[in-house]
């Protein structure tokens, strides 16, 4: 419960900053120089394997068959960027891809029933190629660098083991792309598909995570 409403109010604090950009902002034609901000809402598909949780266990002496329960959930992502000239900008990034619920059988050290969360983010810092198709069209693609954090829970059902929670930080690539469609000089909505590479490490699992994602941003 209070990690759903540390990171619900990490989202609302992003929002709460994006909206207030939104009273200072100025008229700005969508080819030309300037800061962007953007907020984000999509679906996260984690591309982990039930063998590297039980690696990640293992790594904690325990011995156990795991299993995923669902590899997809809610992500929520903000950016911030600055575009150079009509064709590429710079931006930066959070994206939070959500959580993922797992159990593991446990046979040693003793008989048990092992189940936890495995929560990912990650931060980027990406260039983007942008292609106007007309005055309200555009398509692009990013390429960049991550810095990507997993948090591992692990809790015994039966107290016959000890497991313990993992935290760890890796770097990563992020490369992906999609389409934009300016509503005013102002206002534009975007539609993205990106996959986030060596989410976590041997000690967490390590994965790719995908995310498609339906944005809507505005021009300072």
């Amino acid at each position: 419960m209070k990690s759903s409403f540390t990171r619900k109010s990490t989202f609302c604090a992003v929002a709460a900053l994006f909206a207030l950009g939104v009273r200072v902002a100025h008229a700005a034609p969508a080819g030309n120089p300037g800061w962007y901000a953007g907020l984000d809402v999509g679906r996260s598909d984690l591309r982990l394997n039930a063998s590297d949780l039980d690696s990640a266990l293992s790594n904690q002496g325990i011995t156990g068959s795991s299993t995923i329960g669902d590899h997809h959930d809610t992500s929520f992502g903000a950016d911030v960027g600055y575009r150079f000239n009509r064709n590429f900008a710079l931006e930066g990034g959070y994206t939070d891809f959500g959580k993922f619920n797992y159990s593991s059988m446990v046979s040693a050290p003793a008989a048990d029933t092992v189940q936890g969360e495995y929560k990912a983010h990650a931060w980027s810092l990406s260039g983007v190629g942008i292609a106007p198709l007309d005055d309200q069209w555009a398509v692009f693609g990013r390429a960049g660098l991550t810095r990507t954090g997993v948090d591992l829970s692990a809790n015994s059902a039966t107290g016959a083991t000890s497991p313990g929670g993992v935290s760890q930080s890796a770097n990563g690539l992020v490369f992906g792309g999609g389409a934009t469609y300016d509503f005013t000089q102002n206002w534009y909505g975007k539609l993205e598909a990106d996959r986030y590479t060596r989410v976590g490490d041997a000690n967490t699992g390590r994965a790719d995570v995908d995310v498609y994602s339906l944005g809507v941003g505005m021009r300072f």
